[in-house]
């Protein structure tokens, strides 16, 4: 029983050092950069060890690919809802909110942004997003609440291009201050010729959606 306590503590502690690693390395990709951003500058952010970030990441590409592939594990946890649509909507505003808090949020969508670095998948990021909001959108097709005219996959592809667009205008005009309102404006002009009619009365399109999914992920989580 000690034994397996010991290596459950053990096991523990490494999940809490990678997770350490992992925000630090956001933050910085976040505030320099891919490519500005050093392994050197990681290590002092965290706290840690070079010889514990290379332990649990290869290179700081490895770092970057975890950043991008936690950002779509954190949209998981958002409570289901009998509409596809509002669960759609309701991770727009979480991530919208998150843009404004989350070092791991933050830090993938300046990955998404970058150009010229050659170790990095750039597409990565806007692929798994894709599969997210195409996934959303075939149950929302499911049930029912899509137009018939509507094409998934182009819907799909038009909400991830725009939200990106829409983020990063927002971080240049106003520190994503404003992100959630800019949002629900897009909402509000795209929606109405996608959604079926009676389903649109249905959605809740409140801004402040965002910070209490947030409040209720980390009440639940902690």
């Amino acid at each position: 029983m000690a034994q397996r306590t010991g290596r459950a503590l053990q096991q523990d502690r490494a999940v809490q050092t990678r997770k350490k690693i992992l925000n630090a390395a956001a933050a910085v990709f976040d505030e320099l950069g891919y490519g500005r951003a050093t392994i050197a500058d990681i290590v002092q952010r965290s706290g840690m060890t070079k010889g514990a970030l290379y332990f649990h990441f290869k290179n700081k590409s490895a770092m970057a690919a975890a950043v991008i592939t936690a950002q779509i594990e954190g949209m998981s946890g958002i409570p289901p809802h009998q509409l596809a649509l509002q669960q759609l909507i309701d991770t727009g505003y979480l991530l919208a909110y998150q843009l404004r808090k989350d070092p791991i949020q933050r830090g993938a969508s300046r990955l998404a942004m970058e150009q010229a670095a050659k170790d990095l998948d750039t597409k990565r990021s806007n692929d798994l997003w894709l599969e997210l909001v195409t996934g959303i959108l075939t149950e929302a097709r499911r049930q029912e609440e899509l137009r018939t005219s509507v094409n998934i996959e182009e819907l799909a592809w038009h909400f991830v291009a725009s939200f990106s667009g829409i983020q990063n205008m927002s971080q240049t005009y106003d520190g994503r201050m404003k992100l959630t309102s800019h949002l629900k404006v897009m909402w509000q002009y795209v929606l109405p010729s996608v959604v079926d009619p009676v389903v649109l009365a249905q959605l809740e399109l409140d801004p402040d959606r965002g910070e209490r999914l947030a409040n209720s992920l980390s009440s639940s989580g902690s």
